[in-house]
């Protein structure tokens, strides 16, 4: 029989070949292959430009013999060869058909050989492959694989570790898998094998296992089935999650702890991702904005909330300071800086700080230092108090010693006109005149010493009360007589004007005529010739007692009043009236009152005269004894 003739050298004919299904070798005698083509390559897995040189042809005796014949007699035959790259080892034998041909180049007179490998062949040895591959796969990888029938029924399984179901293998063996499983896993795999079907053709279940001794943690699992295309079978593989679900417990009992720890936080913690979206805060924070909760929905971008609190009037600021105040903050939280304070409208203060975080989010605190702004202002205001208190001492320091000199040098002088005689013998009365200027200065220092003693007795809680039912008509006459002489000498008229059915009043006589003497004598002091001075006791409606002197004189303004109620303070600038006082009279008559738990209030304006009232409480009115 002829061979066939191809041109190995032009190929000729070659390219019809190229592209059959069939894998197709054209190889010399000895093996070495020339040409093959795309569905060969591809069953070696050779690259589009590899050289055909690379491959060579592998046959066993039986293999050789049938070649051997094909080329001498010229008649197809049937072997089983195998194929061998440079690169790779041989591949398993392939079932072919081999035919002899001839090449048509001058000189060439040994024939090549045809080799051709069937398409259905090939397609066995892929599925035999894959089918290798999967089993291989089945044991390498750690899941339990069963193959089952809807019912459950095992029809095949493989794992690489029998033992983790703490099953015998044995239990396998046609058995049901809803038998096999312990429980819940059984019932589970039960309920999931009844939900499979086309619109759910993959069912996943999970399940805890106790453990098999008190020195072993439970197992979890997950099991997966999916139905297989016959509809009947169903691949179930079962995976030990153990150390997952361990994992994503402890991940989240550990998210849990940080956000317990933020939420323990005494400041507002707030937390912006790297698109300035807010992610998180704390109740602190959230307390802040307890009237706004709808800007503290993650996801929210920070500059709408900042927008939005501004918009709303959260801060207390003017008007014109809000966009300049914008700007800064929104500085603040895109670069970072140093801390910046804002008052709320509810007037809490809170100091802002943020920083920005590596992967480009930003945290910020919000600390409420409203207390300590109280006590700055408490501290300055004290400090103020303090430095006036020490200018009203200066003050009174000069006037007191301005005080004391002049009826002092008033006594020096006269008693110096009385020992030298000045005006002649003793008995000149015009030294009577210079002994009366000395008694009456030394009265007007008495007095004044006195005054600070009682004040210092009161500051230092030393001050005793004498207290007994006090007639108080008694008290305002005798006040009176005593001042009369003073006030008819000031050209002033003073009068009394008292209830007949006035009840006692529970106190000390001698502070309480001391008060009103105290009165009595500023409203000479600033009452023009001419005008009045009136005493009044009546009770009020509520039952309390109030005693009061008004006068007609020169009045104060509201702002004097506080000046005139403080020690050594004068409400009158010295410079514009001709009457000077210790400054002490008003202040030593409100703490004595304040001893008797009474209370003072003074009606004046500048021209319309003043009014002092002495209000006692109730308690002590109509009292003939107190326990």
């Amino acid at each position: 029989m002829a061979c066939p003739q191809i041109d190995e050298s032009g190929f000729l004919g070659l390219d019809l070949l190229a592209g059959l299904a069939a894998p197709l070798w054209l190889a010399q005698p000895d093996g070495l292959v020339v040409w093959l083509n795309d569905a060969a390559r591809s069953l070696l897995d050779l690259p589009a430009d590899a050289n055909p040189s690379s491959v060579h042809l592998r046959a066993d005796a039986k293999a050789s013999a049938a070649l051997a014949a094909c080329l001498t007699n010229g008649r197809p035959t049937s072997a089983a060869v195998a194929f061998q790259t440079d690169s790779t080892a041989p591949l398993p034998d392939l079932d072919v058909r081999v035919t002899s041909v001839a090449p048509l180049r001058s000189g060439a007179a040994t024939p090549l050989l045809l080799i051709e490998a069937t398409a259905d062949h090939v397609a066995r040895q892929e599925l035999a492959r894959l089918t290798e591959q999967l089993v291989a796969l089945s044991y390498a990888y750690p899941d339990l694989r069963f193959e089952l029938r809807r019912d459950g029924s095992i029809l095949d399984f493989a794992t690489a570790s029998p033992a983790e179901l703490n099953i015998p293998a044995e239990r396998f063996f046609n058995g049901r898998v809803q038998d096999v499983l312990p429980d819940p896993a059984g019932a589970l795999v039960a309920d999931a094998l009844g939900r499979l079907s086309a619109d759910e053709p993959v069912v996943g279940v999970e399940f805890t296992l106790p453990a098999p001794s008190p020195h072993q943690n439970d197992a979890t699992f997950e099991a997966r089935l999916v139905a297989l295309m016959d509809g009947d079978r169903v691949l179930c593989s079962v995976r030990n999650v153990s150390e997952r679900v361990r994992a994503e417990r402890e991940a989240r009992q550990a998210h849990a702890r940080l956000l317990d720890a933020i939420d323990s936080i005494p400041d507002g913690f707030v937390l912006y991702d790297a698109q300035d979206r807010l992610v998180l805060c704390n109740q602190r924070y959230r307390a802040l904005f307890a009237t706004h909760p709808d800007l503290l929905t993650p996801g929210t971008p920070f500059e709408t909330v900042l927008r939005e609190t501004v918009r709303r009037g959260l801060y207390h600021m003017p008007p014109e300071t809000v966009e300049p105040w914008f700007t800064q903050r929104l500085a603040l939280h895109r670069e970072g800086g140093p801390p910046i304070e804002v008052r709320l409208r509810d007037g809490r203060w809170l100091r802002i700080e943020e920083r920005r975080t590596s992967d480009g989010g930003a945290v910020g605190l919000r600390t409420d230092i409203t207390d300590l702004k109280n006590r700055a202002l408490e501290l300055a205001a004290a400090r103020d108090g303090a430095e006036r208190a020490n200018r009203h001492k200066s003050d009174y320091v000069h006037h007191l010693s301005h005080e004391l000199r002049t009826p002092l040098t008033a006594v020096m002088g006269f008693a110096e006109i009385l020992r030298d005689e000045v005006m002649g013998p003793l008995d000149n009365p015009r030294y009577r005149d210079a002994a009366a200027q000395i008694a009456t200065a030394g009265d007007y220092m008495l007095e004044l010493i006195n005054n600070l003693l009682d004040l210092a007795r009161i500051e230092a809680g030393k001050m005793e009360l004498y207290e007994e039912p006090c007639n108080l008509p008694l008290i305002i006459d005798a006040t009176t007589a005593m001042m009369g002489a003073r006030a008819q000498g000031a050209g002033v008229a003073l009068d009394s004007s008292v209830a007949d059915d006035l009840p006692s009043l529970y106190g000390d006589p001698t502070l309480i005529r001391q008060m009103l003497t105290n009165l009595v004598g500023n409203a000479v002091k600033f009452t023009p010739p001419g005008g009045r001075i009136g005493v009044a006791a009546s009770l009020t409606e509520e039952g309390a007692l109030s005693l009061s002197v008004s006068d007609t004189g020169r009045g104060m303004a509201p702002e004097q009043i506080p000046l005139a109620l403080t020690a050594f303070s004068q409400a009158h600038d010295r410079m514009t009236t001709t009457e000077h006082g210790s400054g002490l009279g008003l202040p030593l008559t409100c703490a004595l009152l304040a001893l008797h738990n009474g209370r003072l209030d003074i009606d004046s304006a500048p021209g319309r005269g003043t009014t002092v009232r002495l209000t006692f409480p109730a308690e002590r009115v109509g009292v003939e004894e107190r326990v």
